[in-house]
């Protein structure tokens, strides 16, 4: 049996490994103005395994932190990788 869905073409998908669970909720870290963190908080609209599906907090165009290191703080600096062996694609689930 085969199910057609309707398909959200605007939500949007990040790996989980962006996740942060901590005592201020579930939060992304994102890198904001002047390369500096800024967390936002979000919501989980469907959990894929190594992706998941935001439901509300990221807008199109927000750049998230993968795997964001313990103690990461908001305003802390950011370095952008720009070598293209460095900044890869994330595997999709």
């Amino acid at each position: 049996m085969r199910f057609n869905l309707p398909l959200d073409t605007t939500a949007l998908r990040v790996p989980a490994s962006t996740l942060i669970f901590d005592n201020a909720g579930l939060r992304v870290a994102t890198v904001g103005e002047g390369d500096k963190v800024a967390f936002k908080k979000v919501s989980i609209l469907f959990d894929y395994g190594k992706t998941v599906e935001i439901g509300a907090g990221l807008h199109a165009g927000d750049r998230v932190i993968d795997s964001p290191p313990d103690g990461i703080k908001d305003g802390d600096a950011v370095k952008i990788a720009t070598d293209d062996a460095t900044a890869k694609p994330h595997e999709k689930a």
